[in-house]
């Protein structure tokens, strides 16, 4: 049975099929390893995201783009299984439903390489269209992410309610695949940005992480640093503070950074402060690594 959220997660992110095959070994510029497994998911960070916040009791919708084939009918098919609402998942007449390989070894480690497909047909006027039919409220949380065209980013930007009195809806930006940091919609509301240390690093030329993290912050509405194994760092207001992880048999790390995301933006929605929000994520990146594939195992509040 699901919680009861105060406000809804929106997802603005990518669909795709997953090819997962492990390696003794992840290969080198110009080398070849053979692969000793292979399987196939569901995946891409718009799903996976709005899969997890579900799990972690939001009303989920995701507004994205598949295509007219097997793979989109199966993965939207997964995602209304997920409760996930899918009223604002568009299908392509052409472009295929997008692809996701995935090379992971044996401690875990993984190299992803994404073919957009229909994902990169996503369109402004499908995402402003989506968002207004949803009537964003103060208590809401969108969440965006570099798998979906820039141009679709600025129109969420431009979706947004100005802020009042109250608070105004979450924005939440995952910086990944790296990316130019989206800048502030017309209100002048700006993202909280969620990134890992080497995203962090290219978006500022800052080595350091906990320094990255401010130059950030000062850009944003705040940050989140996540840190694999290490946890996380937020940052916010000129202040920063580091958050474990707890210690787990890593299996897969794979969508791992998906399942944060969901979380947090889950916690975001329930009106939990960000410190705590970040806290809960961690908790749920570490549970996601202890099984394979980036679903593989998807965690509830109660296993966290």
């Amino acid at each position: 049975m699901k919680l009861l959220p105060v406000g809804r997660v929106v997802v603005i992110g990518s669909v795709t099929t997953d090819r997962i095959l492990r390696c003794p070994a992840l290969p080198s510029p110009g080398g070849t390893v053979l692969a000793d497994a292979a399987a196939q998911g569901f995946g891409g960070k718009g799903a996976n995201q709005a899969v997890a916040a579900g799990q972690m009791g939001a009303a989920t919708h995701l507004v994205a783009k598949i295509g007219r084939d097997a793979e989109g009918e199966a993965a939207l098919a997964d995602l209304r299984g997920a409760e996930v609402e899918t009223g604002a998942v568009h299908t392509h007449p052409d472009a295929p439903t997008g692809q996701t390989i995935v090379l992971v070894d044996p401690a875990g480690e993984n190299i992803v390489v994404v073919v957009p497909g229909a994902n990169a047909y996503l369109t402004p006027e499908e995402v402003t269209a989506a968002l207004a039919r949803l009537h964003l409220l103060p208590v809401d949380v969108v969440l965006t992410s570099n798998e979906v065209p820039a141009e679709c980013i600025r129109a969420t930007a431009a979706a947004l309610p100005a802020q009042g009195p109250s608070g105004g809806t979450r924005w939440l930006h995952d910086t990944a695949p790296a990316g130019a940091l989206p800048g502030p919609g017309p209100t002048g509301r700006r993202p909280l940005v969620v990134a890992n240390a080497a995203e962090a690093h290219r978006l500022t030329g800052v080595a350091d992480v906990t320094a990255a993290a401010l130059a950030l912050a000062d850009r944003a509405e705040g940050v989140v640093i996540t840190l694999g194994g290490e946890g996380a760092l937020v940052a916010a207001d000129g202040r920063s503070h580091r958050l474990p992880a707890p210690a787990v048999r890593v299996v897969d790390t794979a969508g791992a950074g998906d399942v944060f995301r969901g979380a947090l933006a889950a916690e975001l929605a329930r009106g939990a402060e960000l410190p705590a929000a970040a806290a809960t994520a961690v908790a749920a990146g570490a549970f996601a690594v202890t099984a394979p594939g980036a679903r593989g195992a998807l965690p509830r509040p109660t296993d966290l």
